[in-house]
């Protein structure tokens, strides 16, 4: 009987023996292999420049590379230990260990295609915007658009930059798609490669809607330059001054000059001569003046066009339509401010002509007149502004009746001797020719 175990131990001694000196001679040449393999990916990974940049400042076992090649460490591993444990035949422990590695060992290649096709997609996607950089920078394009004004506008500097970035942009996304599809993982592929095409879909409109913007504005600046220089050529600040000032003197006084300092005979014994009535600066400070108040309003109008198109590029319908009522109402308030502007410089030169016209006596009847000019012209301008049509009428009523019934009651009873003595001689007459008395 001991014979017996001693051979049955001695054969499966035989049997086993060799398996397992085999299976631990496999894991001890997958770990090497696996160091190796650790080795490799580390320094390899991390001379790559996003890399290096990464691991600045890190520990050398929290770099990129030194993490990769943990995780290709025990992958090299895990392979040393399936193949051992097939040798020595543990086929249940073996099955599900071997179908899991398959099926890793078979996504290894996408996820290796993935990263190939994104790295030489950054390569280009760099190599692109770094000449793009340059080009720009040589045409002293920042220059040319801070002339233009577009960079005091936006407080940006390095729109070549800018470029750059946007050519990287329309260069990595593209490529970043191709990665995922190549992934073939439907689950996380699908929902970011829609994203990524929305992406890339709304950029050109973006880029559009911008240049759109931009050249409006250079185009605005131009015009409202031009009408800076033209209107006070023509005389429309002089004019229009001279109009607001027209009644608020009479002929003997003339109006004080704004743009000059009253006399002082201590401090100032001399005053400077008067400024024209065009002077755009008063003590260093800009004097907005009526051409620049027309500049504004021309530029702030183009902008609002462009506006609306740009929206219409972006489809964004709501604040295109919203552009648009503002557009509309605009319009109707700066008509109608025209309009009381012009009533209130009629007014004025309606009372100068008065005042001239009697010598400065009709101070009174001038003094109507030009407020009667005003109400009249600010109820027309509130009318087409559409502010509350029925307030307006109602108001404009009530400040004619109260004007009217104003006046009937001071000459009823500051003015009853005069309407006494007017009664008896018409009833004194009529007595006189025998007829009745007038009514």
């Amino acid at each position: 009987m001991d014979n017996m175990q001693f051979y049955r131990a001695g054969d499966l001694l035989a049997f086993w023996g060799p398996r397992v000196l085999a299976a631990l001679l496999i894991i001890v040449v997958a770990h090497f292999v696996a160091k190796a393999v650790q080795w490799g990916m580390a320094k390899l990974i991390d001379r790559f420049p996003g890399a290096a940049s990464h691991n600045r400042d890190l520990p050398p076992k929290e770099t990129l590379g030194y993490q990769l090649g943990q995780l290709g460490y025990w992958l090299v591993l895990l392979i040393g230990v399936i193949a051992a444990l097939s040798v020595v035949q543990l086929t249940g422990v073996v099955g599900p260990l071997n179908a899991l590695t398959v099926g890793v060992l078979s996504y290894v290649p996408n996820l290796i295609g993935a990263a190939v096709i994104f790295f030489v997609g950054l390569v280009i996607a760099t190599l692109a915007r770094r000449v793009v950089e340059a080009g720009l920078g040589a045409a002293r394009v920042d220059h040319w658009l801070d002339r233009a004004g577009l960079g005091r506008l936006t407080g940006a500097a390095g729109l070549a930059r800018t470029a750059g970035l946007l050519v990287f942009v329309l260069i990595i996304i593209p490529v970043t798609i191709a990665a995922l599809e190549q992934l073939g993982v439907a689950a996380i592929s699908d929902p970011a490669v829609a994203v990524l095409a929305v992406v890339l879909d709304a950029i050109p409109r973006v880029l559009a809607a911008a240049i759109v913007l931009a050249i409006a504005f250079v185009i605005g600046r131009w015009v409202a330059g031009l009408i800076e220089q033209i209107l006070p050529s023509l005389g429309f600040d002089r004019s229009l001054q001279g109009l607001w000032t027209a009644g608020a003197t009479t002929p003997s006084t003339p109006a004080p000059n704004p743009f000059v300092p009253p006399a002082d005979p201590v401090s100032n014994p001399h005053p400077a001569p008067a400024a024209p009535a065009s002077a755009t600066y008063l003590g260093g400070v800009s004097v907005l003046t009526p051409s620049k108040v027309v500049a504004r309003i021309v530029l702030a109008a183009i902008m609002l066009f462009s506006a609306i198109e740009a929206a219409r590029l972006l489809s964004f319908l709501a604040i295109a339509a919203m552009l648009e009522e503002v557009v509309r109402l605009g319009g109707q308030v700066i008509f109608g401010g025209v309009i009381i502007t012009i009533g209130v410089l009629l007014g004025n030169f309606l009372a100068r002509v008065i005042d001239r016209s009697t010598g400065g006596a009709g101070g009174f009847a001038s003094t109507i007149v030009r407020w009667a000019t005003i109400a009249l012209a600010t109820a027309m301008g509130l009318r087409f502004m559409g502010i509350a049509d029925e307030i307006v009428i109602l108001a404009f009523g009530l400040i004619l009746g109260s004007a009217a019934v104003a006046a009937a009651i001071a000459f009823g009873f500051g003015g009853r001797e005069t309407a006494h003595r007017l009664l008896e001689r018409w009833t004194r007459k009529a007595e006189r020719e025998g007829g009745p008395p007038p009514v």
